[in-house]
């Protein structure tokens, strides 16, 4: 696909916007063009994989591929303060309080427990799940999903009741679940909740798109 911009480099200021090419599909054909606040793209960069330097050095290639959409802008050129400023923005971690499973928006059993390699989605409403929530601690605030994660490590007896019954899973695509069947023992497990924060939505909306 051709480039619609020309390629230069500009420094950020504040209020800064830049119009975004956004698109789904490889071939181009769902474009969709945007004007965001340069927070925005940044926010949307952050995808929970990635560190600020990366951002920084996408933000001057003009191009990259986050949460499953292809984006391009016009390249521009921030210092490690100015990403800093602009990241101060975004919500921070808060002070440790218990959790509310009842508003997670997704609930994963994951292996290892920290830095996960496998997850797989669990049913909220299985009655361990509630048991495990009761002593669920909170991690931090993960720009992945744009929301708190709370933690809770799972005794390998927990972590193969979910695992054991199809129906306390929600789906299995990638076959996660035998997968961490199979090395359980070998690493520790653990129940991760997403919970998105209130007032704090994501600053992009694809819904719109």
């Amino acid at each position: 696909m051709a480039r619609s911009f020309t390629k230069r480099y500009r420094v950020y200021e504040p209020g800064t916007t830049t119009r975004v090419l956004y698109r789904r599909r490889s071939d181009g054909a769902d474009v969709v063009v945007a004007e965001w606040p340069l927070q925005t793209l940044v926010a949307y960069l952050l995808d929970g994989r990635r560190e600020r330097e990366d951002v920084r050095a996408l933000l001057a290639r003009g191009r990259a591929e986050a949460r499953g959409a292809f984006l391009e802008w016009e390249p521009l050129e921030i210092s490690s303060d100015e990403l800093n400023r602009i990241e101060s923005g975004f919500p921070r971690e808060e002070e440790p309080h218990p959790l509310d499973e009842s508003h997670a928006s997704l609930v994963a059993l994951t292996l290892p427990a920290l830095h996960p390699d496998i997850s797989v989605p669990i049913r909220a409403d299985h009655p361990l799940v509630s048991a495990v929530a009761s002593r669920a601690a909170y991690l931090r605030f993960d720009y992945g999903p744009w929301a708190d994660v709370y933690l809770a490590t799972l005794t390998r007896a927990e972590a193969a009741e979910l695992l054991d019954d199809p129906a306390r899973r929600v789906r299995d695509d990638g076959g996660e679940a035998e997968l961490a069947k199979r090395i359980i023992g070998e690493d520790d497990a653990a129940l991760r909740f997403i919970v998105p924060r209130e007032g704090s939505p994501p600053p992009w909306n694809e819904s719109a798109w």
